[in-house]
């Protein structure tokens, strides 16, 4: 080989290395894991501690059952003696999900199901005694599974979930990516140099156009009618991707099949399902997109999906035609959606709220559904918060303060509950007076009262739990109807993870009557874990 060539091989050959010995020497002298091993450890370390903590996990739950079943019978109360049962149950779960330092076990595995349906039973076991020697033999049925050191689930656990599967391998880079210390000191760097140069906002936004909603109603003392949106780049993907439902499409979960399955498992349980599809960003402002070719009829996936789910007889709420609508008063009012942001303002999120306790109103006026006699009134009032975009964070260019903060208002609702008392006279000459006292509480999830439950993603949580707090659609949505609801949120994952939430809670469908479901339409395709079957 010429001398040349053996230059230029030895040089890529550095480059090649240098991330890895970077990263090797940032290990040795940090406290954090030799990250660099990780893929042999995980190899000759990991299947053998996991099978021992397993065993152990499992002669764990074996005594904490055992123990809970004498208390139970002496005549203890039943959440008391189970709580040591449902504790051993997740320490258990979480040494069997994690296979090992990056791969989980797949939903669909038994032993997957196995734990998943210990862990539903022994959450109905209070309210639902009949339940017990499904319990007791699903238990045992765990015990037996894992307390045992197997060498072949060891073998099964490298040879499904080893560094030679996609699922590892994606994920260990990643990791790397994200941890490597050569990366972390460059890619900022290069992410501010690629934004000012190419006005490359990074691989999860697009950059939208300028619009012409300048001052206060913009949430921005300082905007101007350059200021550019950001968009997430699934929420996009989902409309230039073929639909879910496409045979394009058909290595994906089919989501209304799922839908419907959910429907008739709460029909079985005397609960009606509502479905609301909430319209991602570009849906609501395509114009904004730049280079967008959308018209201002364009009509995407999300709302030809919910339109064949009310086909199919399902109950749904349509959120595209009256956001679509709304956005007139946008110069006045300000936008539906964040400028920054994959969510809504708070006047989109109460314009939600709104259309659906209308829907909600229609359903109990028909009979279909029952809501509760005992009102409720609800107050609100203004209140500021600042709003950092996520898709702002995403990018990670908001530590060179690329984006600007967004100032809201949001409207904070509280219960109010008023009473009257007469209170006697001062003297024998001047009447009784009347007082009318006027208490302001929080506004809160009611499990127990709540004919209503709430299921959603990170769209029910904003404004809910972040600030303002109790200023989301949920809060409006109980002030409209007039009626105390309960909610299960769970970020990104409305669409299997919030119905696995669900069906380990599943007590809490007691006394419900109507569940409603909401979620964005990205997950109709990117939804975390898909659209899997969940039993209950």
């Amino acid at each position: 080989m010429q001398k040349k060539y053996v230059i230029l091989v030895v040089f890529f050959g550095i480059l090649l290395l240098t991330p890895f010995g970077v990263q090797a020497i940032d290990d040795i002298r940090g406290e954090k894991r030799f990250v660099s091993l990780d893929i042999f450890k995980d190899v000759v370390y990991t299947p053998f501690v996991r099978e021992s903590n397993m065993s152990a996990g499992a002669a764990k739950l074996d005594s904490a059952w055992r123990k809970a079943r004498e208390s139970i019978a002496g005549g203890a109360e039943t959440s008391d003696a189970l709580e040591p049962v449902v504790g051993a149950l997740s320490d258990l779960e979480s040494v069997v999900l994690t296979v090992n330092a990056y791969a989980a076990l797949d939903t669909g595995e038994a032993d997957y199901k196995l734990l998943k349906r210990a862990d539903t039973l022994l959450s109905t076991l209070e309210d639902e005694p009949e339940n017990f020697k499904a319990v007791d033999s699903t238990l045992k049925a765990v015990v037996a599974e894992f307390g045992s050191f197997s060498l072949w689930r060891a073998f099964l656990g490298v040879k499904h979930y080893g560094v030679w599967t996609s699922r590892y391998l994606r994920a260990f880079e990643n990791k790397v990516e994200d941890e490597n210390a050569l990366v972390l000191a460059v890619r900022p760097q290069y992410q501010l140099a690629v934004w000012n140069i190419f006005s490359d906002p990074g691989e999860k936004v697009v950059l939208g156009a300028a619009g012409d909603c300048i001052g206060k109603a913009c949430g921005r003392d300082t905007s101007v009618a350059s200021d550019r949106w950001l968009y997430y780049r699934q929420d996009v993907e989902f409309l230039v991707q073929p639909s879910p439902l496409d045979v394009r499409s058909a290595k994906l979960d089919n989501p209304v099949q799922a839908i419907l399955k959910f429907r008739d498992q709460l029909k079985a349980k005397g609960v009606e399902l509502l479905v609301v599809v909430v319209p991602g960003k570009p849906s609501i402002y395509p114009e904004r997109l730049a280079g967008s070719s959308f018209g201002s009829g364009f009509a995407g996936h999300g709302k030809t999906i919910l339109d064949s789910l009310a086909k199919l007889g399902l109950h749904t709420v349509d959120l595209y035609t009256p956001l679509l609508a709304a956005k007139v008063g946008d110069a006045d009012l300000g936008p539906l959606y964040l400028n920054d942001d994959t969510h809504w303002t708070p006047r989109g999120a109460e314009l939600a709220a709104a259309v659906i306790a209308l829907n909600v109103r229609l359903l109990a006026d028909a009979g279909v559904v029952d809501i509760g006699e005992d009102e409720v009134e609800f107050v609100s009032s203004d209140s500021l918060a600042d709003r950092m975009g996520d898709v702002g964070e995403m990018s990670g260019l908001n530590k060179f303060n690329a984006f600007k903060v967004q100032k809201v208002i949001g409207h904070v609702v509280s219960q109010q509950s008023v009473s009257k008392s007469v209170e006697p006279p001062a003297d024998s000459l001047s009447d009784s007076v009347v007082v009318y006292d006027t208490t302001r509480t929080p506004f809160k999830d009611d499990f127990r009262k709540s004919k209503i439950l709430i299921l959603g993603d990170s769209f029910s949580r904003i404004y809910q739990t972040d600030a303002p707090v109790n200023a989301g659609w949920i809060a409006h949505f109980a002030k409209n109807i007039g009626r105390p609801v309960s909610s299960i949120v769970s970020d990104g994952g409305a669409s299997t993870l919030v119905r696995e939430k669900l069906a380990r809670k599943a007590g809490v469908l007691k006394g419900k009557k109507l569940l409603i479901w909401e979620f964005v339409e990205r997950d109709l395709r990117f939804g975390a874990e898909g659209w899997k079957d969940v039993d209950f």
